[in-house]
């Protein structure tokens, strides 16, 4: 318990610092964090002989972050050349031309080495990609909105306020079981209690600081919405994660964080909140 308190501590006082950084350092940051924790699944499904194919999946992560960070700020770039060349290699049918290239890239790989890769190999390859770095890439996105500062805070109140409540009350008070062929420890306390921390830390959030500080003024009820959502999805993304974990004869994703273990563990319901609060601020709110 001590070792996962200083842990958390520690991961919070990071992504704090992070926070406070300028939007592209914040884009680098989640890039970083992408490739930490697709490297940590692909390892994962490994054990059970998956043998995904790991230089595709990471330069694939690498170009559509080069993408999306350059989409943000090509317009500051005072170079007209770099601009020139950002919008050349990176115009849609560029974009149309490297999907098609790297989806070809994939099933070649049983054409060519059907002794080192197989159909699962090609898919569990897709899997992370789609899971981990465009997952995460909403994080950086609602970062890029107008107060988006303030927005992204939403994500991570809402995501960590359901671990820690739903953590501490099914310690505590959780009896009844709720995934016990998933994840043991999960209860039904823990899993109401989880929600009902997130609806309390996010309207507070958002009375307190957004609604008070930010310029921004959003009605109540959308903060009770995006608690109830964060609640509920957090959770989700922690079973979905666990549930892999089972499939694969795990209890971490990795070693990185004492307590705590790997960065997908750290990440793993927050990767489903980061587009859940993305499409609602789109859709609902502006």
């Amino acid at each position: 318990m001590k070792t996962r308190i200083i842990s958390g501590i520690v991961a919070s006082v990071i992504l704090f610092i992070i926070m406070q950084l300028p939007p592209f350092i914040v884009g680098v940051a989640v890039f970083a964090v992408s490739l930490v924790a697709l490297y940590e699944f692909y390892q994962s499904v490994r054990k059970v002989n998956f043998n995904p194919i790991r230089f595709i999946g990471f330069s694939t992560c690498t170009i559509f972050f080069m993408y999306l960070i350059g989409s943000a700020f090509v317009s500051d770039l005072k170079s007209i050349f770099l601009k020139d060349l950002y919008r050349t290699v990176f115009q849609q049918d560029i974009i149309y031309l490297i999907t098609y290239l790297v989806t070809i890239w994939l099933l070649l790989q049983l054409v060519f080495r059907p002794k080192r890769f197989t159909l699962k190999d090609v898919a569990v390859t897709l899997l992370g990609m789609a899971y981990i770095p465009f997952l995460l890439s909403f994080a950086f996105m609602v970062r890029l909105m107008d107060n988006g500062y303030e927005l992204s805070w939403l994500i991570i109140v809402g995501t960590f306020s359901t671990d820690i409540f739903a953590y501490f009350i099914g310690k505590f008070f959780g009896k009844k079981k709720l995934l016990p062929e998933i994840s043991p420890n999960k209860t039904i306390a823990g899993s109401i209690g989880g929600i009902m921390g997130s609806i309390v830390c996010t309207t507070l959030y958002g009375i307190l600081y957004i609604n008070s500080f930010s310029g921004l003024y959003l009605n109540v009820l959308h903060y009770l919405i995006l608690g109830i959502l964060c609640g509920i999805i957090s959770q989700l993304g922690d079973w979905a994660a666990s549930a892999i974990k089972r499939n694969v004869g795990i209890k971490d994703f990795g070693h990185i964080m004492p307590g705590h273990g790997g960065l997908l563990d750290r990440i793993d319901s927050l990767i489903f909140v980061a587009p859940t609060v993305y499409f609602y601020i789109k859709f609902v709110i502006f």
